[in-house]
This record gives C-alpha cells, structure tokens and sequence, in this order.
C-alpha cells in the first residue's frame, strides 16, 4: 500500500484507514498484528534492483467469474473425493456439501479459494491453517487469507493440473515445501494435451496465485483483490 504512490486515487487516510482495520481485527481473533512496509528499505531480504515496487502483486486481482469459479469447483473436488471433475461440468453437489463438511480445514483449499473468488480478499504473511473470517464488527475488507497457506495450496493444485511436476516444489521460489498437508492426494487430470488445454487457464491462476503468495512473503507487504 505505502510502497507504490503511482495511483492517486488510493492512499493517504484510505490505506491508513484499512490498514487499521485490518489490524483491529487481527487483535479480535487474538492474532498478531500486520506490519506493513513503508519503504524499500524495510525489506530484508532487498527486493531485485529492477523490481517495480507497482507490480508487487499484481497478478492477484480479482477472478469470480465463471471461468474461474471452476478453480474453486475442482479444488472442492479434489479435496473432497479425492479425484479429479470432469473438465466439461466440474460442479458437483455432493463434492460440494462434503467440502464444505471437511472436519480439517489444512486438507481443504480454502485460501486458494477465497483468494480467486472474493472481493477484498487479504492476503497476509502470516501462518494461519483457515481462512480467518471477520468479527461481527464492521469492516472494510474481506475475508484475511495466510500467503504461507496460499502457496501451499497453489503448489498442490498446480500439481494436479500437471503444471509442476511435483507437489512439495514451489516452481517459483526453487524450494521445497516443509508441509505434508495433501500427502495423501494422488488425483491429476490425465497427461493429455486437449485435457490439459481445458484446465489451461486454472492452471494458469494456480500460478498467478503462487506468484502474489511469493510477493507477499518476500515484500512483507500484504495483498488485497479488488
């Protein structure tokens, strides 16, 4: 928010104002505060010499469209069944209802969800297993989102639409994954060009998701879709 002033429209009280707000809530869930970076320099470790502090991400914007509400029916899926949907109709009632009834929200993909699907949705670098809704107060934004659990789900759907090779890699930071959350998760859609080209731009957001979680970790600078 503070570390791009190109947007004039947005900044001053309004970033101080959400930023705030955020906060309050964060103390209400008994969680710590959001610190957010006002400067470059506040960045450790320093950002490449050549990055636009404007495009830190700006690949999260915001995907509730239909087509991409189809990210959010085939991580339900996945999580729920344990396979793969049909690429031409991948709702499904009952996938949905026994998602939705997930005892363990670390075997769900609620943050990947969350984050593609709403307005205002916050993602922060802090750890958290679910998704943190708002308190019963007015607020300004959405629902808070952990980009340590984004990444993790990103990586694992970016598997299953045999994006990556590998569940436990993340393709954009070259490391591994310390979590065994979706160890139990075999499913992927068939190695078959005209499958793959049907998921291509699910997996396409998969990386764009994984893209902004790596901003937010890195920068310390939260993400907000909108």
């Amino acid at each position: 928010m503070f570390l791009c002033t190109e947007d004039e429209g947005w900044g001053g009280e309004c970033q101080e104002q959400l930023l705030a707000d955020i906060n309050a809530t964060l103390r209400q869930l008994g969680m710590p505060e959001h610190r957010e970076p006002r400067t470059l320099a506040e960045i450790d470790p320093p950002l490449d010499p050549e990055t636009d502090p404007c495009l830190l991400g700006a690949r999260l914007g915001f995907y509730g469209s239909e087509k991409y509400q189809r990210l959010a029916d085939f991580a339900r899926h996945l999580a729920a069944l344990g396979a793969v949907p049909p690429a031409d109709h991948p709702y499904d009632a009952l996938a949905e209802q026994r998602y939705n009834d997930l005892p363990d929200r670390r075997l769900a993909f609620d943050h990947v969800i969350a984050t593609a699907t709403g307005m205002d949705t916050v993602v922060l670098p802090q750890q958290f297993d679910e998704v943190t809704y708002g308190t019963d107060r007015p607020v300004a934004h959405g629902l808070l989102v952990s980009a340590h659990r984004l990444r993790i789900e990103s990586v694992m759907l970016g598997y299953a639409f045999r994006y990556a090779d590998s569940r436990g890699d993340d393709w954009i930071s070259d490391s591994v994954l310390d979590d065994e959350s979706f160890a139990h998760l075999n499913a992927r859609i068939e190695d078959d060009p005209d499958v793959k080209q049907a998921w291509a731009n699910e997996a396409d957001l998969c990386h764009r998701l994984l893209s902004a979680a790596t901003d937010v970790l890195h920068s310390g600078a939260l993400g907000i879709t909108g």
